[in-house]
């Protein structure tokens, strides 16, 4: 058998441990910048959850929390997307990432836009 053929021993494990989490975060491709939620991160590449269509190949760079990445979608399906990471993600940026989202550290997508909306509202009220 070639080595690093896929054998009993090693069928369906990911060459980087996964830290599951939903943090908000986006997308910026050439052509566009899309809401995401953040379902799982390693050090080379994340599953992202977007509602609209990203294509396999496209280059990026995602955002989440307070960290950025660039890389490549290299899967899509049914509104989910796979991007590997150029570079490897820092063991720091993935305990700082864990950190954050244990402690909830952050705002989703719907909460940022209730602020803004309830900001706008009280700015406009005081004119």
């Amino acid at each position: 058998m070639a080595m690093g053929a896929e054998t009993p021993l090693n069928a369906g494990r990911r060459r980087d441990s996964r830290l599951r989490l939903s943090v908000p975060g986006r997308l910026i491709t050439l052509t566009d910048t899309h809401k995401i939620s953040l379902r799982d991160i390693s050090q080379s590449g994340a599953k992202l959850v977007l509602p609209e269509q990203v294509q396999q190949g496209e280059d990026g760079v995602l955002e989440w929390l307070d960290f950025e990445a660039f890389g490549t979608i290299v899967w899509t399906h049914k509104g989910l997307a796979g991007m590997a990471f150029d570079e490897p993600l820092p063991t720091a940026v993935l305990l700082a990432t864990r950190e954050k989202f244990d402690s909830r550290a952050f705002k989703s997508h719907e909460e940022e836009a209730r602020e803004q909306a309830a900001d706008w509202y009280l700015g406009y009220k005081n004119r």
